[in-house]
């Protein structure tokens, strides 16, 4: 009784596909029909989420092309610029006498990481020198060695 309901149930394995090539005309009439209903039917579903879209106050999922599309000249033009700059790039790269690649430019190996204590003691010490943005920052604000508060309120006013 069970391999009975099994039978029913499972059905059975899809074994080939009839293919759909049409031979008489009316077939072919018959193809074409089903096509352009298929085609009705999903202009017509785009159409009802549209108006669904504009009802509601929604952005518009399926907006309209209304740019001029590329011509054949245009894309070749567009094409053949595009390629030109790729192959100068190219060439520029194997004239240069420039090795890339690698560790260059790290000849004497790269610096000692630093430790937390060393962070620590770099940001809290006491600064010595002021870099050369601070330099010009406290030139304008009239002090050369340091910058206050008062030179920075300096700053803000100008």
């Amino acid at each position: 009784m069970f391999k009975k309901f099994a039978e029913l149930v499972a059905g059975k394995a899809i074994k080939s596909v009839k293919t759909n090539v049409p031979t008489t005309k009316t077939q072919k009439k018959i193809r074409d029909l089903k096509i352009s209903n298929q085609k009705l039917k999903s202009s017509k579903a785009k159409l009802d989420q549209t108006i669904f879209e504009f009802k509601n106050k929604q952005p518009i999922t399926f907006k309209t092309n209304k740019g001029k599309s590329e011509s054949n000249r245009e894309a070749y033009k567009r094409i053949q610029k595009d390629n030109t700059k790729a192959i100068k790039g190219m060439i520029d790269k194997a004239f240069e006498k420039k090795a890339n690649g690698g560790r260059i430019g790290r000849k004497f190996g790269t610096p000692k990481p630093k430790s937390n204590v060393d962070k620590i003691r770099e940001t809290f010490a006491p600064k010595k020198n002021l870099s050369p943005k601070q330099m010009k920052i406290a030139k304008l604000a009239g002090n050369k060695n340091k910058i206050d508060a008062a030179d920075f309120k300096k700053l803000r006013n100008k």
